[in-house]
């Protein structure tokens, strides 16, 4: 406990909670490191930095995401919100909204993999961890643009024409595959 605050203190001297983020995923990856080394695996103290970890990588995850893909994930989010509340004619007024979230979606999606990419793998000083942070990260884009395609094939969007540019999921997971490890 007095480990965990003491790098809880030192992560509040980063200015931005993305470097926040990557200070304690990599303390924590170490630390969990050297308690499996010295105890068993299933240990109270591995086990609760293991989900510290955990949880600090999904919230990286959803950092590293959105310079490129927050648009979508934050239109995602609230179109289910507005579908599960029953006021999805709410949503219809954001023809404009998604014909520019479709747009920047098809123009820029492999190059923001590949910034994504390139992020990840330069702030992590475990390979391992981040070939995963980044196969997690890549993961929650295919989840979110599957739940974007399916948002939009309901009421009111399934009429837009903007629909027919969408990218098929195929290609991106296609594309995701060129950085999965080969190890």
């Amino acid at each position: 406990m007095e480990v965990e605050n003491f790098i809880l203190r030192l992560a509040a001297e980063f200015p931005q909670r993305k470097e926040q983020l990557i200070f304690l995923i990599n303390n924590y990856d170490m630390m969990l490191s050297v308690i499996t080394e010295r105890t068993s695996e299933d240990s109270r103290e591995g086990e609760s930095f293991r989900k510290l970890l955990q949880e600090r990588t999904q919230e990286f995850i959803e950092e590293v995401l959105s310079p490129y893909f927050g648009g979508m994930m934050t239109f995602v989010k609230e179109a289910e919100s507005a579908v599960e509340k029953g006021q999805a004619d709410q949503m219809k007024y954001q023809e404009q909204r998604i014909q520019k979230l479709v747009r920047d979606f098809v123009a820029e999606w492999k190059q923001a993999i590949e910034n994504v990419n390139q992020e990840v793998m330069k702030s992590f000083t475990n390979f391992k961890n981040g070939t995963s942070i980044l196969q997690g990260a890549l993961t929650q884009l295919i989840q979110y643009y599957h739940r974007f395609k399916e948002v939009l094939s309901k009421p009111p969007f399934k009429t837009m024409a903007v629909r027919s540019q969408l990218i098929n999921i195929h290609h991106i997971m296609v594309e995701v595959k060129k950085y999965k490890p080969n190890f």
